[in-house]
């Protein structure tokens, strides 16, 4: 289903992405060679209507991920979401101080298209 204008009304309240998890990071290439990135998150509330999911981002404008394995992969607590003209940001690791597009925000996605797969 594409949410690409819908995702900031979905993960709100009992569906948020806080306290869930990542449970991996895909990157592909479409039919035409285009970057797409797959991310799958469990560990959803037991009042969410999710159970785990799959978002898909396509038509990537820019993305950064780090890792370390000094850290734990990957508790999300904190995101920020935007939808900008016909654009999706989301940040799991997000400059609180702005609710804008940071340069302060990690692990974050740019793209014009995203879509939600539940997995059960």
């Amino acid at each position: 289903m594409n949410i690409t204008n819908t995702a900031s009304e979905i993960f709100i309240k009992e569906n948020s992405l806080v306290s869930t998890k990542i449970e991996s990071v895909s990157l592909d290439k479409d039919e035409l060679g285009e970057l797409k990135i797959q991310i799958t998150i469990s560990g959803f509330s037991k009042k969410s209507k999710f159970l785990k999911i799959t978002l898909l981002f396509s038509d990537i404008i820019e993305f950064k991920f780090y890792y370390s394995n000094i850290y734990n992969f990957y508790n999300i607590e904190n995101f920020k979401l935007l939808h900008l003209t016909n654009q999706i940001y989301i940040s799991f690791d997000p400059d609180n101080v702005n609710n804008n597009i940071s340069e302060d925000d990690s692990d974050f996605i740019l793209a014009k298209k995203l879509e939600l797969f539940t997995i059960t």
